[in-house]
């Protein structure tokens, strides 16, 4: 990628969130009602379910949980309440991701986080990852103990995967001498929620250990190309660019082109402004995407890309090969 701004293909990133909501709708709808069934005392803490409910909008993880499903010759109807038990557990992580990276503003609006303060939003958080576990506690009854085993052992590696990233990544903070390996570790490791929910619905699907390696496997390769994707996209937001300076990792780009000292040197100069202006953000974006080595960041994606859109060329379905071949290319579309 080489403009001053990325390019997409609105017609396939669209088609891929269409295809993904249809696998969702359901679910989410369940899910917000659950969220708002819920009465508490606080009147800040209902506020923020009904703000947070408003505003929720994850259709990857429930629709690619739906997607793995069928793919190992499952009912995706029968995959619903796990969706929303799911979707719940996602959603008190994200909330409290909000809180260590000190997020105002996600997709255009205030989190919660900006919103309510620190101490609603880690309990609002706090109150969805206990209704997720409730409402995995009933669904045990419905399944046989060797599933439900699985989806636990799932759960529990994957999201505590998860966290060491965070923790990891909360270690760096402030740090502008994190390595491309470093971050490129924590990014894979961040991707454990994709290959969660493609493993779990493999399982409610009826999948055979083969098929849910391999959908697992998609589901986090598809986890690391979408953060790409995101840290690409980051490098042309110079307040997110300011945040992520404190409060995160720069972005994989930026740490790519660092592997020349003098852009590193200039890129700093950059960042510790105070105010980062137009004139600035552009000259971030042309000598970041000028060097070399974000180039072959860019090869690295295109590879990366290729063997995860191959390595699911045995799943029966050729519909569902097409659709997932889709969904990888709307994540690597002009990087």
């Amino acid at each position: 990628m080489h403009s001053t701004k990325i390019k997409t293909n609105e017609k396939l990133i669209v088609q891929a969130q269409r295809f993904l909501s249809e696998r969702s709708r359901e679910a989410l709808d369940t899910a917000k009602q659950e969220i708002l069934k819920e009465e508490m005392k606080c009147r800040e803490i209902n506020e923020a379910f009904k703000y947070y409910a408003e505003n929720w909008n994850d259709v990857v993880h429930p629709g690619l949980l739906s997607l793995a499903c069928e793919a190992a010759g499952g009912d995706v109807d029968k995959a619903i309440p796990i969706q929303v038990i799911m979707l719940l557990l996602t959603a008190a992580v994200d909330l409290h991701d909000d809180i260590v990276d000190e997020s105002n503003t996600k997709y255009g609006k205030p989190t919660v986080f900006a919103r309510f303060g620190r101490e609603i939003a880690l309990l609002t958080g706090d109150a969805l990852l206990m209704k997720a576990l409730a409402l995995l506690h009933k669904m045990e009854r419905e399944l046989k103990a060797e599933r439900i085993d699985a989806i636990w052992n799932i759960i529990s590696n994957r999201f505590f995967e998860l966290g060491d990233a965070e923790a990891l990544e909360a270690s760096l903070k402030g740090n502008t001498d994190v390595s491309v390996k470093e971050y490129s570790q924590i990014l894979e490791m961040k991707a454990a929620t994709f290959e969660a929910h493609m493993r779990i619905g493999a399982i409610i699907g009826g999948g055979e250990q083969d098929i849910v390696d391999l959908l697992g496997d998609y589901g986090r390769s598809l986890g690391i190309l979408l953060s790409i994707r995101e840290d690409f996209i980051d490098v042309f937001e110079p307040d997110e660019l300011r945040n992520r300076t404190r409060n995160e990792c720069l972005p994989l780009p930026i740490l790519y082109a660092f592997k020349n000292p003098q852009t590193k040197r200039i890129i700093l100069n950059y960042l510790s402004k105070p105010t980062i202006s137009e004139k600035d953000a552009e000259r971030i974006v042309k000598i970041t995407f000028e060097e070399e080595s974000v180039e072959m960041l860019g090869n690295k994606v295109k590879r990366m890309a290729e063997e995860a859109c191959n390595n699911i060329s045995s799943i029966p379905d050729k519909y569902l090969i097409y659709e997932m071949r889709k969904l990888i290319e709307s994540a690597t579309e002009d990087l």
